[in-house]
Protein backbone atom coordinates (compact mmCIF):
# COMPACT_ATOMS: atom_id res chain seq x y z
CA UNK A 1 0.00 0.00 0.00
CA UNK A 2 1.50 3.60 -1.19
CA UNK A 3 1.87 5.92 1.43
CA UNK A 4 -0.58 8.29 -0.81
CA UNK A 5 -3.10 5.31 -0.42
CA UNK A 6 -2.61 4.88 2.80
CA UNK A 7 -3.20 8.60 3.83
CA UNK A 8 -6.64 8.15 1.78
CA UNK A 9 -7.71 5.34 3.89
CA UNK A 10 -6.69 6.80 7.17
CA UNK A 11 -9.24 10.01 6.15
CA UNK A 12 -12.08 7.21 5.45
CA UNK A 13 -11.57 5.51 8.25
CA UNK A 14 -11.65 8.80 9.92
CA UNK A 15 -14.65 10.34 8.38
CA UNK A 16 -16.70 7.09 8.48
CA UNK A 17 -15.56 6.73 12.35
CA UNK A 18 -16.68 10.23 12.77
CA UNK A 19 -20.31 9.36 10.94
CA UNK A 20 -20.73 6.75 13.29
CA UNK A 21 -20.06 8.24 16.19
CA UNK A 22 -22.11 10.93 15.60
CA UNK A 23 -25.11 8.63 14.94
CA UNK A 24 -24.12 7.13 18.54
CA UNK A 25 -24.87 10.56 20.02
CA UNK A 26 -27.41 11.67 18.47
CA UNK A 27 -29.28 8.11 19.13
CA UNK A 28 -28.25 8.52 22.73
CA UNK A 29 -29.63 11.84 23.26
CA UNK A 30 -33.00 10.76 22.02
CA UNK A 31 -33.37 7.19 23.84
CA UNK A 32 -31.53 8.08 26.93
CA UNK A 33 -34.48 9.98 28.42
CA UNK A 34 -36.89 7.28 26.59
CA UNK A 35 -35.08 4.16 28.03
CA UNK A 36 -35.55 6.42 31.55
CA UNK A 37 -39.07 6.83 31.79
CA UNK A 38 -39.88 3.49 30.10
CA UNK A 39 -37.34 1.33 32.53
CA UNK A 40 -37.75 3.95 35.45
CA UNK A 41 -33.82 4.24 36.98
CA UNK A 42 -33.47 0.79 38.62
CA UNK A 43 -34.56 -0.64 35.17
CA UNK A 44 -32.15 1.57 33.13
CA UNK A 45 -29.33 0.98 36.08
CA UNK A 46 -29.68 -3.07 35.57
CA UNK A 47 -29.26 -2.78 31.78
CA UNK A 48 -26.18 -0.72 32.70
CA UNK A 49 -25.30 -3.31 34.72
CA UNK A 50 -25.98 -6.17 32.39
CA UNK A 51 -23.16 -4.16 29.64
CA UNK A 52 -20.61 -4.26 32.56
CA UNK A 53 -20.51 -7.72 33.75
CA UNK A 54 -20.47 -8.71 29.58
CA UNK A 55 -17.99 -6.25 29.35
CA UNK A 56 -15.94 -7.33 32.38
CA UNK A 57 -16.27 -10.95 30.97
CA UNK A 58 -14.64 -10.19 27.85
CA UNK A 59 -11.11 -9.21 30.04
CA UNK A 60 -10.98 -13.54 30.31
CA UNK A 61 -9.68 -13.37 26.82
CA UNK A 62 -5.51 -13.47 27.94
CA UNK A 63 -5.46 -10.27 26.33
CA UNK A 64 -5.56 -11.99 22.58
CA UNK A 65 -7.94 -9.20 21.07
CA UNK A 66 -5.23 -6.64 20.75
CA UNK A 67 -2.58 -9.17 20.66
CA UNK A 68 -4.50 -10.22 17.76
CA UNK A 69 -5.03 -7.20 16.04
CA UNK A 70 -1.19 -7.08 16.01
CA UNK A 71 -0.48 -10.29 14.76
CA UNK A 72 -2.26 -10.01 12.12
CA UNK A 73 -1.03 -6.76 10.82
CA UNK A 74 2.21 -7.92 10.76
CA UNK A 75 1.19 -10.99 8.37
CA UNK A 76 0.14 -8.62 6.12
CA UNK A 77 2.94 -6.57 6.05
CA UNK A 78 4.90 -9.72 5.19
CA UNK A 79 1.83 -10.76 2.56
CA UNK A 80 1.35 -14.37 4.58
CA UNK A 81 -1.95 -15.14 3.51
CA UNK A 82 -1.22 -19.11 5.12
CA UNK A 83 0.13 -17.59 8.24
CA UNK A 84 -3.02 -14.97 8.71
CA UNK A 85 -5.79 -17.74 7.92
CA UNK A 86 -3.86 -19.71 10.56
CA UNK A 87 -3.75 -17.33 13.26
CA UNK A 88 -7.51 -16.16 12.46
CA UNK A 89 -8.42 -19.65 12.23
CA UNK A 90 -6.49 -20.67 15.89
CA UNK A 91 -8.13 -17.84 17.58
CA UNK A 92 -11.44 -18.21 16.70
CA UNK A 93 -11.38 -21.59 18.09
CA UNK A 94 -9.64 -20.47 21.37
CA UNK A 95 -11.97 -17.57 21.38
CA UNK A 96 -15.14 -20.16 21.70
CA UNK A 97 -13.61 -22.15 24.38
CA UNK A 98 -13.07 -19.34 26.68
CA UNK A 99 -16.13 -18.03 25.95
CA UNK A 100 -18.27 -21.20 26.50
CA UNK A 101 -16.73 -21.14 30.09
CA UNK A 102 -17.15 -18.04 30.58
CA UNK A 103 -20.96 -18.48 29.86
CA UNK A 104 -21.47 -21.45 32.40
CA UNK A 105 -19.41 -19.65 35.03
CA UNK A 106 -21.80 -16.68 34.51
CA UNK A 107 -24.93 -18.99 34.75
CA UNK A 108 -24.27 -20.26 37.86
CA UNK A 109 -23.49 -17.21 39.37
CA UNK A 110 -26.63 -14.55 37.92
CA UNK A 111 -27.96 -15.15 41.38
CA UNK A 112 -24.93 -13.75 43.52
CA UNK A 113 -24.67 -11.09 40.86
CA UNK A 114 -27.79 -9.90 41.14
CA UNK A 115 -27.60 -9.83 45.11
CA UNK A 116 -23.78 -8.41 45.06
CA UNK A 117 -25.05 -5.83 42.29
CA UNK A 118 -27.83 -4.79 44.80
CA UNK A 119 -30.75 -5.11 42.75
CA UNK A 120 -34.42 -4.16 44.26
CA UNK A 121 -36.22 -7.09 45.27
CA UNK A 122 -38.88 -6.60 42.13
CA UNK A 123 -36.26 -7.17 39.77
CA UNK A 124 -34.12 -9.80 40.86
CA UNK A 125 -36.06 -12.39 38.69
CA UNK A 126 -35.57 -10.43 35.63
CA UNK A 127 -32.03 -9.17 36.63
CA UNK A 128 -30.86 -13.50 36.82
CA UNK A 129 -32.27 -14.27 33.56
CA UNK A 130 -31.13 -11.43 32.09
CA UNK A 131 -27.74 -12.02 33.00
CA UNK A 132 -27.77 -15.88 32.46
CA UNK A 133 -29.73 -15.47 28.84
CA UNK A 134 -29.20 -11.86 27.74
CA UNK A 135 -25.67 -12.04 28.93
CA UNK A 136 -24.69 -15.40 27.82
CA UNK A 137 -25.53 -14.82 24.28
CA UNK A 138 -23.96 -11.57 24.17
CA UNK A 139 -20.85 -12.75 25.76
CA UNK A 140 -20.64 -15.68 22.86
CA UNK A 141 -20.37 -12.81 20.81
CA UNK A 142 -18.47 -10.85 21.97
CA UNK A 143 -15.83 -13.16 21.71
CA UNK A 144 -16.57 -13.72 18.02
CA UNK A 145 -16.85 -10.28 16.43
CA UNK A 146 -13.00 -9.43 17.18
CA UNK A 147 -11.82 -12.08 14.89
CA UNK A 148 -13.68 -10.45 11.76
CA UNK A 149 -13.02 -6.92 13.30
CA UNK A 150 -9.33 -7.57 14.32
CA UNK A 151 -8.88 -8.60 10.46
CA UNK A 152 -10.52 -5.64 8.75
CA UNK A 153 -8.40 -3.47 10.55
CA UNK A 154 -5.09 -4.80 9.98
CA UNK A 155 -5.93 -4.17 6.81
CA UNK A 156 -6.63 -0.58 7.14
CA UNK A 157 -10.25 -1.51 6.80
CA UNK A 158 -11.40 0.14 9.83
CA UNK A 159 -14.06 1.74 7.52
CA UNK A 160 -15.84 -1.11 7.07
CA UNK A 161 -16.28 -1.88 10.79
CA UNK A 162 -17.60 1.65 11.31
CA UNK A 163 -20.00 1.49 8.58
CA UNK A 164 -21.39 -1.76 10.58
CA UNK A 165 -21.50 0.26 14.19
CA UNK A 166 -23.68 3.10 12.66
CA UNK A 167 -25.93 0.65 11.08
CA UNK A 168 -26.27 -1.36 14.37
CA UNK A 169 -26.40 2.07 16.26
CA UNK A 170 -29.34 3.15 14.25
CA UNK A 171 -31.29 0.05 13.73
CA UNK A 172 -31.54 -0.25 17.70
CA UNK A 173 -32.34 3.04 18.30
CA UNK A 174 -35.22 2.64 15.94
CA UNK A 175 -36.01 -0.47 17.00
CA UNK A 176 -36.44 0.20 20.85
CA UNK A 177 -38.12 3.41 20.11
CA UNK A 178 -40.90 1.01 17.96
CA UNK A 179 -40.69 -1.99 19.95
CA UNK A 180 -41.05 -0.29 23.32
CA UNK A 181 -43.70 2.01 22.60
CA UNK A 182 -45.66 -0.55 20.74
CA UNK A 183 -45.04 -3.98 22.38
CA UNK A 184 -47.22 -4.79 25.43
CA UNK A 185 -44.39 -7.29 27.28
CA UNK A 186 -41.85 -5.77 29.63
CA UNK A 187 -39.94 -3.06 28.35
CA UNK A 188 -37.02 -5.11 29.77
CA UNK A 189 -37.93 -7.88 27.74
CA UNK A 190 -38.09 -6.25 24.57
CA UNK A 191 -34.73 -4.05 25.05
CA UNK A 192 -32.62 -7.70 25.31
CA UNK A 193 -34.89 -9.21 22.01
CA UNK A 194 -33.65 -5.83 20.25
CA UNK A 195 -30.43 -5.21 21.29
CA UNK A 196 -29.45 -9.27 20.74
CA UNK A 197 -31.37 -9.30 17.28
CA UNK A 198 -28.62 -5.87 16.68
CA UNK A 199 -26.10 -8.14 17.57
CA UNK A 200 -26.40 -10.73 15.16
CA UNK A 201 -27.31 -8.32 12.59
CA UNK A 202 -23.90 -6.47 13.56
CA UNK A 203 -21.74 -9.95 13.48
CA UNK A 204 -22.91 -11.30 10.18
CA UNK A 205 -22.19 -8.11 8.72
CA UNK A 206 -18.71 -8.04 9.60
CA UNK A 207 -18.46 -11.96 8.45
CA UNK A 208 -19.33 -10.75 5.08
CA UNK A 209 -17.11 -8.04 5.11
CA UNK A 210 -14.18 -10.16 6.66
CA UNK A 211 -14.93 -12.68 3.86
CA UNK A 212 -14.86 -10.01 0.74
CA UNK A 213 -11.48 -7.93 2.25
CA UNK A 214 -9.49 -10.62 4.28
CA UNK A 215 -7.49 -12.81 1.94
CA UNK A 216 -10.84 -14.64 1.01
CA UNK A 217 -11.89 -14.52 4.80
CA UNK A 218 -11.08 -18.51 4.79
CA UNK A 219 -11.15 -20.11 8.32
CA UNK A 220 -11.47 -23.90 8.96
CA UNK A 221 -10.35 -26.88 11.22
CA UNK A 222 -7.89 -27.29 8.46
CA UNK A 223 -5.88 -23.77 9.14
CA UNK A 224 -5.64 -24.59 12.90
CA UNK A 225 -1.85 -24.51 14.23
CA UNK A 226 -0.82 -24.21 18.08
CA UNK A 227 2.37 -23.31 16.89
CA UNK A 228 0.75 -19.80 15.84
CA UNK A 229 -0.62 -18.90 19.37
CA UNK A 230 3.03 -18.84 20.90
CA UNK A 231 4.05 -15.27 20.00
CA UNK A 232 0.32 -14.32 20.15
CA UNK A 233 0.72 -15.52 23.87
CA UNK A 234 3.51 -13.95 24.46
CA UNK A 235 2.05 -10.42 23.33
CA UNK A 236 -1.06 -11.64 25.03
CA UNK A 237 -0.36 -12.17 28.63
CA UNK A 238 1.11 -8.26 28.85
CA UNK A 239 -1.83 -7.14 26.94
CA UNK A 240 -3.77 -9.27 29.40
CA UNK A 241 -2.70 -7.69 32.64
CA UNK A 242 -2.73 -3.96 30.85
CA UNK A 243 -6.12 -4.94 29.66
CA UNK A 244 -7.95 -6.51 32.65
CA UNK A 245 -6.47 -3.99 34.98
CA UNK A 246 -7.72 -1.33 32.75
CA UNK A 247 -11.13 -2.83 32.30
CA UNK A 248 -11.27 -3.52 36.45
CA UNK A 249 -10.47 0.15 37.15
CA UNK A 250 -12.62 2.19 34.71
CA UNK A 251 -15.35 -0.63 34.13
CA UNK A 252 -15.77 -1.26 38.24
CA UNK A 253 -17.14 2.50 38.71
CA UNK A 254 -20.81 1.40 38.08
CA UNK A 255 -19.84 -1.34 40.13
CA UNK A 256 -18.76 0.43 43.19
CA UNK A 257 -21.49 2.86 43.07
CA UNK A 258 -23.74 -0.40 42.70
CA UNK A 259 -22.78 -1.67 45.62
CA UNK A 260 -23.77 1.49 47.73
CA UNK A 261 -25.88 3.27 45.93
CA UNK A 262 -28.04 0.22 44.19
CA UNK A 263 -29.16 0.33 40.53
CA UNK A 264 -31.04 3.84 40.53
CA UNK A 265 -27.31 4.99 41.44
CA UNK A 266 -25.69 3.95 38.11
CA UNK A 267 -28.72 4.89 35.98
CA UNK A 268 -27.33 8.86 37.44
CA UNK A 269 -23.81 7.70 36.57
CA UNK A 270 -24.68 6.13 33.19
CA UNK A 271 -26.67 8.86 31.98
CA UNK A 272 -24.03 11.33 33.18
CA UNK A 273 -20.86 8.99 31.78
CA UNK A 274 -22.65 8.74 28.18
CA UNK A 275 -21.95 11.53 25.99
CA UNK A 276 -18.25 11.27 27.37
CA UNK A 277 -18.34 7.27 26.62
CA UNK A 278 -19.78 8.35 22.99
CA UNK A 279 -17.62 10.98 21.72
CA UNK A 280 -14.47 9.71 23.46
CA UNK A 281 -14.33 7.37 20.28
CA UNK A 282 -14.57 10.13 17.76
CA UNK A 283 -12.04 11.92 19.65
CA UNK A 284 -9.46 9.14 19.92
CA UNK A 285 -10.45 8.04 15.83
CA UNK A 286 -6.83 8.59 14.57
CA UNK A 287 -5.20 7.01 17.49
CA UNK A 288 -7.22 3.87 17.58
CA UNK A 289 -6.97 2.82 13.77
CA UNK A 290 -3.10 3.91 14.12
CA UNK A 291 -1.50 0.41 15.09
CA UNK A 292 -1.05 -0.95 12.05
CA UNK A 293 0.87 1.58 10.74
CA UNK A 294 2.91 1.46 13.78
CA UNK A 295 3.30 -2.25 13.45
CA UNK A 296 4.63 -1.27 10.07
CA UNK A 297 6.93 1.13 11.09
CA UNK A 298 8.33 -0.89 13.68
CA UNK A 299 8.85 -3.96 11.15
CA UNK A 300 10.46 -1.65 8.34
CA UNK A 301 12.39 0.15 11.46
CA UNK A 302 11.22 3.59 10.18
CA UNK A 303 12.60 5.54 12.94
CA UNK A 304 11.47 8.95 12.16
CA UNK A 305 7.69 7.81 11.00
CA UNK A 306 7.47 6.49 14.51
CA UNK A 307 8.28 9.77 16.31
CA UNK A 308 6.21 11.80 13.97
CA UNK A 309 3.39 9.71 14.53
CA UNK A 310 3.66 9.84 18.01
CA UNK A 311 4.23 14.04 18.26
CA UNK A 312 0.94 14.38 15.41
CA UNK A 313 -1.59 11.81 16.74
CA UNK A 314 -0.62 13.30 20.15
CA UNK A 315 -1.36 16.85 19.40
CA UNK A 316 -4.01 16.36 17.32
CA UNK A 317 -6.06 14.32 19.94
CA UNK A 318 -5.49 16.06 22.21
CA UNK A 319 -6.76 19.13 20.33
CA UNK A 320 -10.00 18.08 19.40
CA UNK A 321 -9.93 16.57 22.52
CA UNK A 322 -9.74 19.72 24.82
CA UNK A 323 -12.43 21.15 22.53
CA UNK A 324 -14.98 18.52 23.06
CA UNK A 325 -13.90 18.37 27.18
CA UNK A 326 -14.46 22.08 27.54
CA UNK A 327 -17.83 22.25 25.80
CA UNK A 328 -19.13 19.38 27.88
CA UNK A 329 -17.80 20.88 30.89
CA UNK A 330 -19.24 24.62 30.11
CA UNK A 331 -22.77 23.46 28.93
CA UNK A 332 -23.17 20.33 31.08
CA UNK A 333 -25.66 22.04 33.75
CA UNK A 334 -27.46 23.97 30.95
CA UNK A 335 -27.70 20.81 28.30
CA UNK A 336 -28.42 18.51 31.53
CA UNK A 337 -31.30 20.60 32.65
CA UNK A 338 -33.19 21.07 29.41
CA UNK A 339 -32.40 16.98 28.67
CA UNK A 340 -33.24 15.48 31.79
CA UNK A 341 -34.96 17.51 34.62
CA UNK A 342 -38.20 16.59 33.08
CA UNK A 343 -37.77 12.73 33.88
CA UNK A 344 -35.18 12.78 36.71
CA UNK A 345 -36.16 16.13 38.61
CA UNK A 346 -33.32 17.46 40.83
CA UNK A 347 -31.59 14.15 40.31
CA UNK A 348 -29.98 15.93 37.20
CA UNK A 349 -27.47 17.77 39.22
CA UNK A 350 -25.72 14.72 40.17
CA UNK A 351 -25.42 14.18 36.22
CA UNK A 352 -24.02 17.52 35.90
CA UNK A 353 -20.96 16.48 38.21
CA UNK A 354 -20.64 13.05 36.63
CA UNK A 355 -20.76 14.80 33.33
CA UNK A 356 -18.15 17.23 33.63
CA UNK A 357 -15.37 15.01 35.82
CA UNK A 358 -15.89 12.24 32.87
CA UNK A 359 -14.61 15.17 30.56
CA UNK A 360 -11.38 16.40 32.96
CA UNK A 361 -10.94 12.40 33.12
CA UNK A 362 -11.31 12.37 29.44
CA UNK A 363 -8.83 14.98 28.66
CA UNK A 364 -6.03 12.50 30.27
CA UNK A 365 -6.33 9.84 28.16
CA UNK A 366 -6.44 12.21 24.95
CA UNK A 367 -3.28 13.41 26.22
CA UNK A 368 -1.55 9.46 25.92
CA UNK A 369 -3.63 8.64 23.00
CA UNK A 370 -0.51 7.48 21.19
CA UNK A 371 1.03 5.54 24.08
CA UNK A 372 -0.64 2.66 23.47
CA UNK A 373 -0.53 1.88 19.68
CA UNK A 374 2.98 3.23 19.83
CA UNK A 375 4.17 0.70 22.46
CA UNK A 376 2.07 -2.07 20.84
CA UNK A 377 3.63 -1.37 17.87
CA UNK A 378 7.06 -1.76 19.09
CA UNK A 379 6.27 -4.56 21.41
CA UNK A 380 7.67 -2.60 24.24
CA UNK A 381 4.61 -3.43 27.00
CA UNK A 382 6.30 -4.23 30.38
CA UNK A 383 6.60 -0.69 31.36
CA UNK A 384 3.15 -0.06 30.95
CA UNK A 385 1.90 -3.13 33.21
CA UNK A 386 4.77 -1.72 35.82
CA UNK A 387 2.53 1.85 36.07
CA UNK A 388 -0.64 0.26 34.88
CA UNK A 389 -1.08 -2.26 37.27
CA UNK A 390 -0.30 -0.06 40.46
CA UNK A 391 -2.44 2.85 39.11
CA UNK A 392 -5.23 0.63 38.34
CA UNK A 393 -5.18 -0.97 42.26
CA UNK A 394 -5.07 2.86 43.42
CA UNK A 395 -7.72 3.80 41.58
CA UNK A 396 -10.40 0.79 43.09
CA UNK A 397 -9.23 1.51 46.52
CA UNK A 398 -9.68 5.55 46.26
CA UNK A 399 -13.25 5.10 44.14
CA UNK A 400 -14.60 2.56 46.92
CA UNK A 401 -13.20 5.17 49.70
CA UNK A 402 -14.78 8.58 48.09
CA UNK A 403 -18.02 6.52 47.08
CA UNK A 404 -18.83 4.82 50.19
CA UNK A 405 -17.69 6.79 53.49
CA UNK A 406 -16.98 10.52 51.77
CA UNK A 407 -20.21 12.64 51.01
CA UNK A 408 -18.70 12.94 47.06
CA UNK A 409 -21.44 9.72 46.59
CA UNK A 410 -21.73 8.93 42.72
CA UNK A 411 -19.16 11.72 41.33
CA UNK A 412 -16.21 9.83 43.93
CA UNK A 413 -15.54 7.66 41.27
CA UNK A 414 -14.09 9.92 38.90
CA UNK A 415 -12.30 11.96 41.70
CA UNK A 416 -10.38 8.66 42.15
CA UNK A 417 -10.01 8.47 38.21
CA UNK A 418 -8.77 12.18 37.79
CA UNK A 419 -5.85 11.81 40.67
CA UNK A 420 -5.01 8.20 39.32
CA UNK A 421 -4.18 9.91 35.86
CA UNK A 422 -2.09 13.14 37.54
CA UNK A 423 0.01 10.81 38.79
CA UNK A 424 0.04 8.42 35.54
CA UNK A 425 0.27 10.35 32.40
CA UNK A 426 3.68 12.37 33.11
CA UNK A 427 5.37 9.02 33.94
CA UNK A 428 4.37 7.09 30.34
CA UNK A 429 5.29 10.22 28.50
CA UNK A 430 8.37 10.11 29.90
CA UNK A 431 8.44 6.73 28.90
CA UNK A 432 7.52 7.01 25.43
CA UNK A 433 9.90 9.78 25.18
CA UNK A 434 12.81 7.77 25.99
CA UNK A 435 12.10 4.48 23.41
CA UNK A 436 11.18 6.47 20.62
CA UNK A 437 14.48 8.79 21.10
CA UNK A 438 12.34 12.09 21.05
CA UNK A 439 13.68 14.43 24.11
CA UNK A 440 11.16 15.23 26.66
CA UNK A 441 11.18 18.90 25.76
CA UNK A 442 10.54 18.83 21.70
CA UNK A 443 7.52 15.96 22.85
CA UNK A 444 5.91 18.64 25.32
CA UNK A 445 6.03 21.26 23.16
CA UNK A 446 5.37 20.15 20.28
CA UNK A 447 2.58 17.52 21.06
CA UNK A 448 1.38 19.04 24.52
CA UNK A 449 1.97 22.77 24.43
CA UNK A 450 -0.53 23.83 21.64
CA UNK A 451 -3.66 21.59 23.69
CA UNK A 452 -2.58 23.34 26.89
CA UNK A 453 -2.88 27.00 25.34
CA UNK A 454 -6.12 26.28 23.91
CA UNK A 455 -7.61 24.91 27.20
CA UNK A 456 -6.53 27.78 29.11
CA UNK A 457 -8.33 30.13 26.24
CA UNK A 458 -11.42 28.06 25.93
CA UNK A 459 -11.82 28.16 29.53
CA UNK A 460 -12.35 32.41 29.33
CA UNK A 461 -15.46 31.42 27.40
CA UNK A 462 -17.31 30.75 30.65
CA UNK A 463 -17.76 34.08 31.66
CA UNK A 464 -19.68 34.64 28.20
CA UNK A 465 -22.16 32.08 30.01
CA UNK A 466 -22.44 33.84 32.87
CA UNK A 467 -23.28 36.95 31.52
CA UNK A 468 -26.28 34.95 29.06
CA UNK A 469 -28.10 32.54 30.99
CA UNK A 470 -29.70 29.23 28.59
CA UNK A 471 -32.99 29.17 28.90
CA UNK A 472 -34.00 27.05 25.94
CA UNK A 473 -32.68 24.39 22.80
CA UNK A 474 -32.30 27.52 20.70
CA UNK A 475 -30.07 29.40 23.22
CA UNK A 476 -28.11 26.23 23.63
CA UNK A 477 -27.38 25.31 19.50
CA UNK A 478 -26.51 29.34 19.15
CA UNK A 479 -23.98 29.63 22.44
CA UNK A 480 -22.73 26.07 21.30
CA UNK A 481 -22.86 27.34 17.66
CA UNK A 482 -20.37 30.18 19.31
CA UNK A 483 -18.12 28.66 21.32
CA UNK A 484 -17.58 26.03 17.98
CA UNK A 485 -16.55 29.37 16.13
CA UNK A 486 -14.34 30.71 18.80
CA UNK A 487 -12.62 27.55 19.26
CA UNK A 488 -11.84 27.03 15.52
CA UNK A 489 -10.40 30.71 15.68
CA UNK A 490 -8.13 29.72 18.18
CA UNK A 491 -7.13 26.50 16.21
CA UNK A 492 -6.91 28.57 13.16
CA UNK A 493 -4.16 30.99 15.14
CA UNK A 494 -2.46 27.67 17.00
CA UNK A 495 -2.33 25.39 14.04
CA UNK A 496 -1.82 27.88 10.78
CA UNK A 497 0.89 26.04 9.42
CA UNK A 498 -1.63 23.37 9.04
CA UNK A 499 -4.05 25.20 7.46
CA UNK A 500 -1.80 27.18 5.25
CA UNK A 501 -0.39 24.19 4.43
CA UNK A 502 -3.59 22.29 3.37
CA UNK A 503 -4.58 25.53 1.62
CA UNK A 504 -1.70 25.36 -0.75
CA UNK A 505 -2.31 21.72 -1.45
CA UNK A 506 -5.74 21.85 -2.71
CA UNK A 507 -4.98 25.29 -4.89
CA UNK A 508 -2.43 23.15 -6.37
CA UNK A 509 -4.66 20.83 -7.17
Amino acid sequence: MTTEVTKRQVVRNTVTGWVAAGCRVGIALAIVPFLLDSLGKDGYGLIGLLGVIVSLSVVADLGLRQALGRGLSEKVVNQDVEGFRALSSTAMALYLGIATVLIVIQWVLAPWLASVFNVPDRLRDSAIWMIRLYGGASLLLSFIKPVFAAGLQSFLRFDSVNVVQTISVIGSGVLLFICISYVSISPLVVWAVVMFSVLLLDLLLLWILYRRRCFSGKLGLRYLDSRTLKPLLHLGSSMYVLQLTGAIAERSDPLVVSFFLGTAGVALYQTGAKLSQVLRPVVMMLSTQVYPLTTRFHVLDQQDRQKRALVLGTRYTLLFGVVVSAGLVLFAERFCWLWLYGVLGSDYVTVVHVMRLWALASIAEYAGAMHWPLLLGMKRMKFAIAIQVPSAMFNILVSIYLVGFTDLGIPGVLVATILTNLVRRPISIWYVSKVTGLSIAEHLRSAYLPGGILLLLLAAFHYVLRICPIYSWSMLIVFAALFGAYAALILMVLERQLITGMWRQWRGK
